[in-house]
């Protein structure tokens, strides 16, 4: 299983010292990967659903207070400081963003991380951020699966021709330089389409903490749908994330429920800390690392 910290995003202790310190933390004891998650703007109050929660509602990190750094800009700046962890979004909402120009973004990134970017993918629960952002909110599903299809033919193909879909159309454009491995796209969510996506389209599921008990069963439509693709579902990797915080004196609760997602199957697992401790994050990482983290990565 490969483990990796959230970066720290939000609010104003996320400072370019700690972000630093983090980064270079994680990859000195042995992390996986490094994690960001993604917001634009905030409203004053969301009254968009929040579907991780059973109120609905948002969690606290999710505020105006909170405010947040840029996803894509913050793992191009956890890029130049690291070499050799992957680089993760948990999860980037890419019917907000113009595909063409997303998958350039992507790409540069990659290259110049050398090939360590795992993009984890969604389509969205807050309708006010697509409105000020000018982006569609209505059918984002379908324009999501074009998304996908079309930044795959930029990432690949030496010359994009003839892509003629419902919302988007490129013939006769290149995008270089293109990513230097095969970008794993991970798709978040849980509803019967959501399943069909993931098979059809990407390398796997990012989910959360509370499909855990259940991941198997709810996984199987979308090897389903693998196969029914002719894709091989054996090759479907699961993430998850939200299931641990470190906090001092909770580092074996944390290990704990790794330990059960590894149990259960799951291949990636991004590691947070608890707001309240968010300084403290360096040496919570590297503490739980040293007692913990070999043991879990084994196979």
């Amino acid at each position: 299983m490969k483990i990796g910290p959230m970066v720290p995003q939000s609010g104003p202790l996320a400072t370019r010292e700690l972000i630093l310190r983090v980064a270079r933390t994680a990859e000195d004891a042995g992390y996986d990967a490094l994690w960001v998650n993604d917001h634009v703007v905030y409203p004053r109050e969301f009254t968009s659903t929040y579907p991780y929660s059973p109120t609905g509602r948002p969690p606290r990190r999710v505020t105006v207070e909170g405010s947040i750094i840029e996803a894509l800009t913050l793992l191009t700046f956890v890029a130049a400081v690291t070499e050799r962890v992957e680089l993760g979004t948990a999860i980037l909402v890419v019917p907000m963003r113009q595909p063409v120009l997303l998958a350039k973004t992507i790409s540069s990134l990659d290259h110049l991380a050398g090939g360590r970017l795992v993009l984890g993918a969604g389509i969205g629960w807050a309708q006010e951020e697509f409105e000020v952002l000018s982006a569609p909110w209505e059918r984002r599903g379908a324009r999501f699966d074009e998304q996908i299809r079309l930044m795959r033919a930029l990432w690949t193909q030496q010359w994009v021709d003839g892509f003629d879909g419902d919302f988007y159309k490129v013939d006769g454009w290149t995008s270089q330089p293109q990513p230097p491995r095969h970008v794993p796209i991970l798709i978040g969510g849980h509803g019967p389409r959501q399943m069909r996506r993931i098979g059809e389209l990407a390398d796997g599921w990012l989910t959360h903490a509370n499909r855990l008990d259940t991941i198997q069963e709810d996984f199987q439509p979308a090897r389903d749908a693998a196969a029914a693709a002719g894709r091989d579902p054996d090759s479907l990797i699961i993430a998850i994330t939200g299931l641990a915080f470190l906090q001092e004196g909770g580092l074996e609760e944390a290990a704990e429920r790794l330990h059960r997602a590894k149990e259960a199957g799951v291949n990636y697992i991004t590691l947070g800390v608890r707001p309240s401790e968010i300084e403290q994050g360096p040496e919570l990482f590297e503490a739980f690392a040293a007692r913990y983290l070999p043991e879990l990565q084994r196979d």
